[in-house]
C-alpha cells in the first residue's frame, strides 16, 4: 500500500479504527499552524495518522502494543518510504521511560480508558508551549448519554473515565484546553 486511499480502504476492510477525516484535517492543520516538528503519538494502529503527519513534514515517534498492528504499521511506513521520519515503538504505552526527548505535540488516540494516565505520563516530554491533541473524546457520542445504566458495564466504565478525563482537562491550570465537536470529538490542550 502506498496511497492514503489504499491505507484507508485497508483499515475499513480490516476493522482498524483510524482517525476520521475531519479529525485528521484538524490534526494536520494544528501541526501546520503551530509549526510542529516532533510528534509523539500514543496508538499507532496501522500507521495511518503517523504517515499523514510525516507526509506534511513532521517527525513522528509512535507507540503501539498490538503485535499485528505494529507489524502492519512497519510495512506501511516502509511502503511510503517514511522510515526516516517515523519511529514505531512496540510496547504498552503505560510502560515508563519509553521516550527520552522533547516533543512539540502529543497525540493521544489509544485505549480510551487510559487517556488521563497517558496524559500524565507523556506531558513531561512536551516542550514549553507544546500541544496535546486527544481524539475520540465523544466516544461515538456515548459521553453525552444521560442515563449510563443503558450502556453495558464495560462501556459505562470507559465513558465514566473519558468524562472524568474531560473534567481533569478543564481543571488542569497548566494547560489551556479547547473542546471541538470535530470528528468523534477532539481536544486541543496548550501547555502554558
Amino acid at each position: 500500500m502506498n496511497s492514503i486511499i489504499e491505507l484507508k480502504k485497508y483499515a475499513k476492510e480490516n476493522h482498524v479504527p483510524i482517525i476520521l477525516d475531519e479529525g485528521l484535517d484538524f490534526l494536520l492543520e494544528t501541526i501546520k499552524k503551530y509549526n510542529v516538528k516532533d510528534v509523539l503519538e500514543i496508538g499507532t494502529a496501522i500507521g495511518y495518522s503517523a504517515i499523514n503527519m510525516a507526509l506534511i513534514g513532521a517527525t513522528v515517534t509512535s507507540i503501539e502494543r498490538d503485535p499485528k498492528m505494529y507489524e502492519q504499521a512497519i510495512i506501511n511506513v516502509k511502503d511510503f518510504n517514511l522510515a526516516d521520519k517515523i519511529e514505531i515503538i512496540f510496547s504498552d504505552a503505560l510502560t515508563p521511560n519509553l521516550v527520552n526527548k522533547e516533543y512539540d505535540l502529543l497525540f493521544i488516540d489509544a485505549a480510551k480508558g487510559q487517556y488521563e494516565k497517558f496524559f500524565n505520563l507523556y506531558t513531561p516530554y512536551l516542550k514549553k508551549g507544546g500541544i496535546v491533541v486527544c481524539d475520540n473524546m465523544n466516544f461515538h457520542e456515548l459521553t453525552k448519554v444521560e442515563d449510563l445504566s443503558t450502556l453495558s458495564r464495560g462501556v459505562r466504565g470507559l465513558v465514566k473515565k473519558l468524562n472524568n478525563f474531560k473534567t481533569f482537562l478543564i481543571n488542569n491550570h497548566k494547560y489551556k484546553t479547547t473542546f471541538y465537536e470535530i470528528g468523534d470529538g477532539i481536544t486541543l490542550s496548550i501547555k502554558l
